[in-house]
């Protein structure tokens, strides 16, 4: 569908909201969790991303999907949230230090449940830019901008978390 269609009919016509909504509503809420990690507060920032992209689908580029661009509205409105209640995101400081080549190599496929139970292992901060990177697909300075660091760091948080989640799932397999 061409790009001035969309959002026109978005803009007009809360039939096609609708089925926008319907169809990215749970893919929004899942991106929110996983930031904020409180069912609540998911719900009501996918509501709030909706709403803005409904508001302003005038700046929807095509870009990306339609999809993955309320997906990005939502999870800015979350981290600004993070911002707001000041959390302390937690890294390793001795991550922040090296790289890590090894970590680059290629991932093998382990089961989900160990993979959950690795990232809630991790210090939050690491863990929200694991997530950001390889649930969210954001590139390494859009993370940096985010979170307001260095992007040398955020790969180096990003190559030990990955790491540490290998290290953690394979222990589970002796």
């Amino acid at each position: 569908m061409e790009i001035s269609l969309i959002k026109h009919s978005l803009k007009n016509d809360p039939r096609v909201q609708l089925d926008v909504y319907n169809t990215y509503a749970k893919r929004v809420y899942a991106s929110c969790y996983r930031v904020l990690k409180d069912a609540h507060e998911a719900e009501d920032f996918m509501q709030e991303a909706f709403i803005q992209a409904f508001e302003k689908i005038d700046r929807f580029r095509g870009e990306a999907e339609l999809g993955t661009w309320i997906c990005r509205i939502a999870i800015n409105k979350c981290l600004d949230q993070l911002k707001k209640r000041k959390v302390n995101l937690v890294f390793d400081e001795k991550w922040s230090e090296h790289s890590d080549a090894q970590a680059e190599a290629e991932e093998s496929a382990y089961d989900l449940e160990r993979i959950k139970l690795a990232l809630a292992d991790l210090p939050s901060g690491c863990r929200l830019i694991f997530e950001l990177r390889m649930l969210e697909e954001m590139d390494y300075p859009a993370i940096a901008a985010e979170l307001n660091m260095k992007e040398a760091s955020v790969r180096v948080q990003y190559a030990r978390a990955r790491s540490r989640i290998i290290e953690l799932v394979n222990e589970t397999y002796v």
